[in-house]
């Protein structure tokens, strides 16, 4: 899981996107953007390898969604660090299950809701998906969302804290970051974060290392 996890970070740059790479036209003057107070030289990496322990052969369904879990937080984080998480054991495998789990990351807590399911194709392989209530926002996982994709040779973020509890899929504006390449600082961008991890959309790519 953890080399679908590094491909799911490559994959993150290109989410990063949403703007064209847009010609560099000399002639038009680049805006100057102030640097925000916070420098993130060398945030810690995102997680590689194989998550462990993992669930051993015959394990209970509760327990194989847990550690599905600790799988998706450490993908949400973009980041490394020690992830819990635990199901009732009353969730069994079978169509429409529900039940609330708890996972953690470094002890920040967040609850999923869990709903087993079967496809109309395979109606005897119950599979299950996951939604969080609320999502954590790392600042070495923002900054490395950043390097990842831009390349920039330094990452400035505004006050993000090191961990906090963030609405899921929202745009934070009192969160941004912005690249730092040859003395040049880009254009903030407020971070959002997804189930694959921290998202920043640049509406407008002038440089290679840079928005704005």
């Amino acid at each position: 899981m953890r080399m679908k996890m590094i491909a799911a970070a490559g994959c993150l740059g290109l989410l990063l996107t949403g703007c064209g790479a847009g010609a560099d036209d000399d002639s038009t003057p680049k805006p100057a953007y102030a640097e925000l107070p916070q420098k993130v030289v060398k945030p810690v990496p995102e997680p590689t390898g194989e998550l462990q322990p993992s669930p051993p052969p015959g394990a209970a369904f509760h327990e194989i969604v847990a550690f599905g879990l600790r799988e998706k937080v450490l993908d949400m984080v973009n980041t490394d660090g020690t992830t819990t998480a635990r199901c009732p054991a009353s969730l069994k495998q079978r169509e429409g299950a529900k039940a609330v789990c708890e996972s953690t990351w470094e002890g920040l807590k967040i609850e999923w809701d869990i709903l087993a399911y079967t496809k109309p194709d395979a109606p005897n392989d119950v599979k299950w998906g996951a939604e969080p209530r609320m999502a954590i926002l790392t600042r070495d996982g923002a900054a490395n969302a950043v390097y990842g994709y831009f390349l920039p040779d330094l990452v400035r973020c505004n006050n993000i804290p090191e961990a906090v509890l963030v609405p899921i899929e929202r745009k934070m504006p009192e969160y941004t970051c912005q690249t730092v390449t040859g003395g040049r600082a880009g254009k903030p961008m407020p971070v959002r974060v997804t189930l694959s991890g921290p998202y920043f959309h640049c509406q407008v790519r002038r440089e290679v290392h840079g928005c704005g």
